[in-house]
C-alpha cells in the first residue's frame, strides 16, 4: 500500500486552508446576500439530510445555544418550514422534520448559491474533491490490516 508523503499531506493542509478563505470570503460578501449562512438554512439542511432529528443533535451538529434552538424551532415551526413531534415510545423526547415549504425555501437557496458564489464554485468544487481524495488515503492508511481486507470482498 502506497504511503502518504509528506508533499501529499502538504496538498491536502493547503486545500483545507484554501477552501477555509474562500468560505470566509463568500460569508463576508456575497454569502449573506444569499442567506446561506443562516441558522435557519442549516436547520433546514440539516433536516432535510436526515429523516427525524432531535434537538439535542441539531444543537450538536451546529453548535448552537438550546435557547436560541428552541426560539428559532417555534418561529420556524409558525411559518410551516418544519414540524415537531413526539416519539411513539417516549412522550418526552422531540424530534424535528422538514416540511414540503421548509423543502422549497431551501432547494430555493441552494439554486442560488452557484449565482451567488460565481467563479469560486468550480475552485470550491475541485479542493473539495481533492480534499475527500486525501481524506481517503489518511483513511486507508490508518485502517488496520483486517479493516483493509474485508473492505476489500
Amino acid at each position: 500500500m502506497k504511503q502518504i508523503t509528506t508533499l501529499e499531506s502538504n496538498l491536502f493542509s493547503r486545500n483545507i486552508v484554501e477552501l477555509k478563505l474562500i468560505s470566509d470570503r463568500i460569508a463576508e460578501g456575497k454569502g449573506e446576500e444569499a442567506g446561506i449562512f443562516s441558522n435557519t438554512y442549516q436547520i433546514l439542511y440539516v433536516l432535510d439530510r436526515k429523516e427525524s432529528v432531535t434537538p439535542k443533535e441539531l444543537i450538536a451538529e451546529l453548535n448552537i445555544a438550546k435557547s436560541n434552538l428552541a426560539i428559532l424551532a417555534k418561529k420556524m415551526i409558525k411559518d410551516g418550514q418544519i414540524e415537531s413531534h413526539k416519539d411513539k415510545h417516549n412522550k418526552r423526547e422531540i424530534f424535528y422534520n422538514i416540511t414540503t415549504v421548509g423543502k422549497e425555501m431551501l432547494q430555493k437557496k441552494l439554486d442560488n448559491i452557484d449565482t451567488v458564489c460565481e467563479g469560486d464554485t468550480k475552485k470550491v468544487i475541485n479542493i473539495i474533491s481533492k480534499a475527500v481524495e486525501e481524506l481517503r488515503k489518511l483513511e486507508n492508511k490508518s485502517a488496520s490490516p483486517k479493516r483493509r481486507k474485508t473492505n476489500a470482498k
